[in-house]
């Protein structure tokens, strides 16, 4: 790919995971990614993205091979101890997101992005169809499983996955309204904490 056809499908992808955050990924057209680049060629985005859903990808696509590259490393790790707990599993799929919150290059607007998708009626299936997604929620839940107290782990983990999204993803967007009160260490502990208490709830109804 040529050095200015890189460059333009950069200054596309930065432009909209500004929009994205400032304006709401549903509020945002393709249209106004365009005019807000500065671009003069308004068949530039089709070209390198088709369509917004493939704009919303790229967006991803520029963060999350780093989230999922350092998951992969925590978890592995993990694996090779002689022993581990639920706080540990859960800290090696918190931290790897949370370090987002520390990436001048669009780190806070790629979580803000998240955030939103889980919550979007139009695109929020972008984000559980993409591969790498799928592929860390068989290994994680398989590294969950054995600490549930209960006879049906797999029901107890399809139960609390919204709770479990909601902290990680919500959570980490919402820590930027109160880092001047609380420190990121103990906000991270405070949500690592928090999904480790849902998975250890009784499974079972009053």
């Amino acid at each position: 790919m040529r050095k200015d056809t890189i460059a333009t499908r950069s200054l596309l992808i930065n432009t909209a995971e500004k929009l994205f955050a400032e304006k709401g990924v549903e509020s945002t057209t393709l249209f106004d990614v365009f005019k807000a680049s500065g671009l003069k060629n308004r068949s530039a985005l089709q070209y390198h993205f088709k369509d917004k859903h493939g704009l919303i990808n790229a967006v991803l696509n520029k963060h999350s091979e780093s989230v999922a590259k350092l998951r992969s490393e925590m978890l592995n790790e993990l694996e090779h101890r002689d022993s581990h707990t639920l706080y540990d599993v859960i800290r090696a799929i918190v931290i790897p997101m949370a370090t987002q919150l520390e990436n001048p290059d669009g780190g806070e607007e790629f979580i803000q992005l998240h955030s939103q998708l889980m919550v979007s009626k139009q695109y929020r299936e972008l984000r559980a169809q993409r591969p790498e997604y799928m592929e860390e929620k068989i290994r994680i839940m398989t590294m969950i499983r054995p600490f549930l107290a209960t006879e049906k782990p797999v029901e107890k983990m399809i139960a609390c996955s919204p709770l479990f999204d909601s902290l990680l993803i919500h959570g980490l967007a919402r820590y930027k309204d109160c880092s001047d009160q609380v420190s990121r260490e103990v906000y991270l502990h405070t949500i690592i904490q928090a999904i480790v208490d849902l998975l250890m709830q009784p499974h079972k109804v009053a």
